[in-house]
């Protein structure tokens, strides 16, 4: 792993805070392109996340998440790694080992785990591939496919994963050369980001720029990991937008009710305890909050024994926040609920949340005779 520098004032690592911008509306976009919009979330909850999917549609969704990740993730790198570097790989004027140990280091930087290079073969043939050993990855079955799109990206091709966990939480992820599905490919859409000016106010660190909430965060950079102080929750850096491709894509590929099932999905984890409604219990700072993670600026929150009601402009990842606004009122009431939601077509996010009214059996008297 390179070595990396730390500002001297609030303790981020400096590829950490000159690779993105924090914006005035709640969202983040990468700095060398600010047309691709970014988030700083806990990533701790994807894999339940995904589990509960999968259980809730009766079949592992894991493959498909690898291979729509590794789809989207190509997409999302080719914006930023230059063409000319990437035929320099491919046509082998270009000492890679110098380049790899810069991705795996930037990879740590943003919370994905400690990665190991082990071995590869580009010839850009069918006997190609890569492996990568990984401790803690932030998700299974994204890093897997991560990993694909970055070999996409940079060596050209297309690559599946094998992946085994060879002890808790240490991975073995081992790539072969394979043909994505075409129809499955078309379904990856990742629309350019579109500014649109907003009013939150950041304060900021006055050496790097960066907002101060970050000062309560920990790196454990050697481990690719990186700690909310306050919470005990990790953290990464994901392309929120390409999650919401996947999401989209699985919509096409298992039908139309994925994103109640996302949502139903992403309350049940939230009932687990994981996040509290403490959270939430001042507007100003669950604003901030969520505008430091780059998912929206916060508009309205209210929340009472009749229902809860969030707006959010510039949403990003609306499903997943659909389902913990409802995780967090039915725990804070011990109601179940129902829940509506309207998104519009600029991105802005109107969630109800009300109290599920049960309807009362009918008893039926039996019928009277009459003389």
């Amino acid at each position: 792993m390179q070595q990396i520098s730390l500002c001297p004032e609030c303790g981020v690592p400096e590829p950490f805070y000159l690779a993105q911008r924090w914006l005035d509306n709640g969202d983040i976009v990468q700095d060398q392109n600010p047309h691709a919009r970014i988030s700083f979330i806990e990533c701790e909850p994807l894999d339940p996340l995904f589990n509960n999917i999968s259980k809730i549609v009766g079949t592992s969704i894991d493959r498909i998440i690898v291979n729509l990740v590794a789809r989207g993730s190509e997409i999302y790198l080719r914006r930023l790694i230059p063409a000319e570097v990437s035929q320099m790989v491919q046509d082998r004027t270009l000492n890679l080992e110098p380049f790899i140990d810069a991705i795996t280091t930037f990879c740590q930087v943003i919370g994905y785990g400690q990665y190991n290079f082990l071995d590869y073969r580009f010839e850009s043939d069918d006997d190609d591939f890569a492996h990568m050993r990984m401790l803690h990855p932030f998700s299974v079955p994204e890093a897997a496919g991560s990993f694909a799109g970055a070999l996409s990206a940079v060596a050209g091709g297309e690559h599946a994963i094998d992946f085994e966990e060879v002890s808790p939480g240490l991975f073995d992820m081992k790539s072969y050369r394979t043909r994505y599905d075409r129809v499955f490919s078309e379904k990856m859409r990742i629309p350019d980001y579109c500014h649109r000016d907003g009013d939150v106010e950041f304060e900021r660190c006055k050496t790097c720029g960066t907002p101060t909430a970050f000062s309560e965060y920990y790196w454990y950079l050697d481990k690719g990991v990186i700690m909310n102080a306050q919470s005990g929750r990790r953290m990464a850096v994901l392309g929120q937008e390409l999650l919401d491709a996947v999401f989209d894509a699985l919509k096409w590929e298992l039908g139309d009710t994925i994103p109640e099932i996302i949502v139903e999905a992403q309350r049940r984890f939230v009932k687990t305890g994981f996040y509290s409604i403490e959270e939430v219990g001042n507007v100003e700072e669950f604003r901030i909050q969520l505008a430091v993670r780059g998912l929206g600026n916060v508009r309205e929150l209210a929340m009472g024994v009749n229902g809860m009601r969030v707006s959010i402009d510039n949403v990003c990842g609306h499903l997943m926040t659909i389902g913990l606004a409802q995780g967090l009122f039915e725990t804070a009431l011990d109601v179940e609920s129902d829940v509506e939601w309207e998104l519009s077509q600029d991105g802005n996010l109107v969630v109800e949340v009300s109290p599920r009214k049960h309807k009362v059996p009918v008893t039926r008297l039996p019928r009277l005779k009459l003389d």
